[in-house]
């Protein structure tokens, strides 16, 4: 019978908590990443050489129209797990998406060619040759907002979109006036432009309205001989206004994966940047979407120990499993228990079923009769004896008293 209950039951978890598959974590973990060289594509590739560190297969893809990164994440039928923001976004149009946390400020620069004058703010970018990244990258889209607000467009200025490395090289050749690139500052293209001698930052006098007015993007300062203290290069503090990047993931991310992603992110933004200082990123305050329940937890207690110190196939099946053993080893306990109690209160009440037999067998061989209430206990304790099986003298007191126990 125990055997029995124990299939079931163990049935009954399997069917509750899932098949071993679920709980195992995905065969590949896909990385969506914006343009190759951009800074999405240099931090998807650190955070995928951690993934294997942690025994988990990763490949980064990436993609020009880094605004549209998050779609790919809408549905599971993409495959790709991780992804990055670095714009408004609409959580209501993403219910399966997540924050991870927030792990930099990406500054929008903007270089002009010495060659031509240096406007005083944004509107003198009219009737200039423009570049940048192609449409739907959130240099572009940046770009686009904050050029509105000085009544730039297209009807009144060029603009030309490239590939990110492209957009760099013709700025380099003098295809174009003026060039915006939204990259971390200690990105590789950023560098190559700051200390290109044809070329000048342009600082934003007026970033912090700026950012008052486009609610997604933060005023920053690149200081005076960041890139370069003997220069010193830049040569003066330049204003900027920069977006927050958002490390966004599937809502059912496995959390393996999730942990090891969030120890990468910790890993790779945790020192100071260019605009930012130690100990500022990554944090889950701030997200441009809910913060996945599991990185708030690991925010102020770390990594699980399943998972810090357990391969992340074994962690996952043991942590979607914990759960449903412990209750199976509780109602097999129960149920010994409660065995044990069935067979307490049946001895029990054998012991007091031959005291009242020995008291009814004394007075039978008196010369008593049993009465009405005799016979109906002798019938409730009968059967009592009678499954037992056990206690002969129990029996040979029912055999004596089975002739008196007709009523007469």
């Amino acid at each position: 019978m125990s055997l029995w209950v124990l299939i079931v039951l163990a049935t009954l978890c399997w069917a509750v908590s899932g098949g071993v598959r679920r709980a195992l974590p995905p065969q590949r973990v896909v990385i969506q990443a914006g343009p190759p060289g951009g800074s999405f594509d240099n931090h998807a590739h650190r955070y995928a050489e951690h993934l294997r560190a942690h025994g988990l297969q990763a490949e980064v893809r990436n993609q020009n129209d880094s605004l549209r990164i998050i779609d790919k994440l809408d549905t599971s039928s993409t495959g790709v797990h991780i992804g990055f923001t670095a714009q408004r976004v609409d959580a209501a149009r993403h219910p399966q998406v997540l924050s991870a946390g927030v792990v930099e400020l990406q500054p929008l620069f903007l270089f002009l060619r010495r060659e031509g004058s240096e406007p005083a703010t944004l509107a003198g970018l009219k009737g200039r040759r423009l570049v940048m990244p192609l449409e739907g990258s959130a240099t572009a889209q940046a770009a686009h907002d904050v050029l509105a607000r000085y009544g730039v467009s297209a009807a009144n200025a060029t603009f030309s979109f490239r590939q990110m490395s492209e957009a760099v090289d013709a700025l380099q050749r003098g295809e174009h006036e003026a060039g915006f690139f939204m990259l971390a500052p200690d990105n590789a293209l950023v560098r190559k432009l700051a200390v290109d001698p044809g070329l000048q930052m342009f600082s934003l006098s007026d970033s912090r309205g700026i950012a008052r007015n486009l609610d997604y993007l933060k005023p920053a300062t690149l200081v005076r001989g960041a890139f370069d203290l003997q220069g010193p290069l830049p040569p003066r503090d330049v204003s900027l206004v920069g977006a927050t990047v958002n490390v966004v993931v599937r809502e059912d991310l496995h959390p393996a994966v999730l942990y090891a992603l969030l120890q990468a992110m910790n890993e790779v933004h945790k020192g100071q940047t260019l605009v930012s200082d130690p100990g500022d990123y990554p944090r889950q305050t701030g997200a441009a979407l809910p913060v996945h329940p599991l990185a708030l937890e690991w925010a102020k207690s770390g990594t699980p120990w399943l998972y810090e110190h357990l391969p992340a196939a074994v962690a996952g099946v043991v942590d979607a499993y914990w759960g449903p053993v412990l209750v199976l080893v509780a109602v097999v306990s129960a149920f010994g228990t409660l065995t044990s109690l069935t067979g307490f209160i049946e001895a029990a009440l054998l012991g007091i079923a031959l005291r009242w037999l020995g008291w009814l067998q004394r007075r039978v061989d008196r010369g008593g009769r049993p009465g009405w209430g005799g016979r109906m206990l002798f019938r409730m304790v009968e059967p009592v004896i009678l499954r037992q099986g056990q206690e002969q003298i129990a029996r040979d007191r029912l055999e004596r008293l089975r002739p008196h126990m007709s009523a007469g």
